[in-house]
């Protein structure tokens, strides 16, 4: 946390100005850098709502009411995380109902959502009647991978900030330490936020990119048998959703770096090789569109597995 005025510099100083220009809204999204990152910035906004020792629009972030929000146990911030897939209109319900109680710590209220891109249409329409008609003094913050991945109608009613996606050290080195080489570390940051690579080390990871070429070249090769490669190279691997997220990630990678093989737009993270060059522009197009339908369909609790092989039918067809 200390670090985070190191980090984000630029997003810092833009808060300390609204904070003490007393200008803060009542809704923000902030999107970008990793889970870890986005979740600190949240921590220090909530902190400047309640800090005892507030200077230029800072939290010193030691004072007793700032220690007991960074722990989780301020009841008037709500930080909102969880280990499904969607979260959906119901959950939204039951936070919203939660934060609408009179502030107990301090003049207002905080909800923190975590994961937001997690949220179905329906929970995000049911949030946006708050955003649009908040209740009470309540902020409303929420943490997503990226704004884009969050509706229109929300995008458009909260202020955006953007993090720099500069890589963190500790992140490297928390990879380093579970057997990634540096630089395999810094390009995986480049692939997936931090919290899929947990109980992945650097072997499982290569072993796990390996798969998805062999199976991407059999696919190449238009062998309709390709879908046996998931079942052999890569479910062997996958042990859990964070990995089955991994996956996703990595194919959409190896996706854009084809398109700038290609293109010639700039180096590539995962594969230097136009491992689908029997492929069309539009074919390839069209397959990183079968790619982002699957992954939602795998958000809606679909088999990872089934998932992988329709869609080895598909790029095949």
């Amino acid at each position: 946390m200390e670090n985070l005025l190191e980090e984000q510099p630029k997003v810092v100083q833009e808060f300390q100005k609204i904070i003490s220009s007393n200008m803060l809204s009542h809704a923000y999204l902030i999107d970008s850098a990793s889970s870890q990152i986005r979740q600190q910035m949240a921590i220090w906004l909530a902190q400047s709502q309640f800090c005892d020792n507030l200077k230029d629009g800072a939290p010193d972030q030691t004072c007793q009411k700032c220690q007991t929000i960074a722990l989780g146990d301020n009841p008037d911030v709500l930080e909102v995380k969880t280990d499904k897939q969607s979260v959906g209109v119901d959950d939204i319900k039951s936070f919203k109902k939660e934060v609408s109680m009179t502030a107990t710590q301090g003049k207002r209220r905080i909800l923190i959502i975590d994961e937001a891109e997690k949220m179905t249409n329906a929970a995000s329409n049911n949030l946006l009647k708050t955003i649009e008609e908040p209740e009470g003094n309540l902020m409303i913050i929420l943490l997503a991978d990226s704004a884009k991945q969050l509706l229109p109608t929300i995008q458009s009613r909260v202020q955006i900030f953007h993090l720099s996606n500069k890589s963190n050290e500790d992140e490297i080195a928390s990879l380093v330490n579970a057997g990634f080489k540096n630089d395999q570390a810094q390009k995986a940051l480049k692939v997936t936020d931090i919290k899929y690579l947990a109980n992945i080390d650097g072997d499982k990871y290569q072993s796990l990119i390996s798969g998805i070429m062999n199976w991407l070249k059999e696919v190449n090769k238009q062998k309709i048998n390709s879908f046996v490669d998931i079942q052999t190279d890569i479910m062997p691997l996958v042990e859990n959703k964070d990995q089955q997220h991994l996956v996703f990630d990595m194919l959409n990678q190896i996706f854009s770096d084809i398109l700038s093989i290609r293109y010639n737009l700039g180096k590539s993270t995962l594969t230097a090789e136009d491992i689908l060059n029997n492929k069309s522009i539009q074919k390839v197009i069209s397959m990183s569109d079968d790619l982002f339908t699957a992954e939602q369909m795998w958000k809606s609790n679909v088999s990872f597995q089934a998932i992988l092989e329709d869609l080895s039918l598909k790029f095949v067809d």
